[in-house]
């Protein structure tokens, strides 16, 4: 009953910040939808597009200020092969039952101290995978990001040492929704 009600708690904060921040967001189905995806990822990451071969089966999740694009991530669910599993040779726990987020950027003239275009993506990944019927996801992470959503409340667990990924050292690691019903709420008030 206690984990139905921080569950509950949980969804309530997701739903005030994606009411309350002035973002708007898109699961682009075209392919020219898709590519606004693609666009923001590369020049976050200093090329013209960023795309790799999970792309054609991940969900795509696209923020937008008015009509600027600003933020964007992706999930990649079973049975398709993970990211973060493919990259590190390891398995995540529970089999089958893991999404992958990733791809997770904001435009650099979005970012702000108080993140709110990340935290705001963060919402929307976390109600796609709820939508999906995930509650557990895998990801590469670099430090100041595991920092950064651990100061946001969540609980992330370290699968293994970081290592050169995407430009950057990131690691991978494991969070589950569930595990975040009590620390997020308490939070987050």
């Amino acid at each position: 009953m206690a984990t139905t009600r921080a569950v509950g708690i949980l969804d309530g904060l997701v739903a005030r910040v994606l009411a309350d921040y002035p973002y708007r967001f898109t699961l682009p189905q075209t392919a020219d939808g898709r590519t606004v995806a693609f666009r923001l990822r590369g020049r976050v990451v200093g090329t013209e597009i960023d795309r790799d071969a999970y792309d054609d089966v991940a969900v795509q999740v696209v923020g937008w200020a008015d009509d600027v694009p600003v933020c964007t991530g992706r999930l990649v669910v079973p049975p398709n092969p993970l990211p973060t599993q493919d990259a590190c040779d390891l398995v995540v726990e529970p089999v089958g039952a893991v999404v992958d987020v990733g791809r997770m950027c904001v435009a650099p003239e979005y970012r702000s101290y108080r993140h709110a275009a990340f935290v705001a993506l963060l919402c929307r990944l976390y109600l796609e995978m709820r939508e999906r019927g995930f509650a557990v996801a895998c990801g590469m992470m670099a430090p100041g990001v595991r920092r950064l959503m651990r100061q946001l409340g969540l609980v992330v667990e370290e699968l293994g040492p970081d290592r050169p990924y995407l430009g950057e050292h990131r690691g991978p690691v494991r969070f589950s929704l569930l595990a975040n019903t009590e620390s997020l709420p308490a939070r987050w008030r």
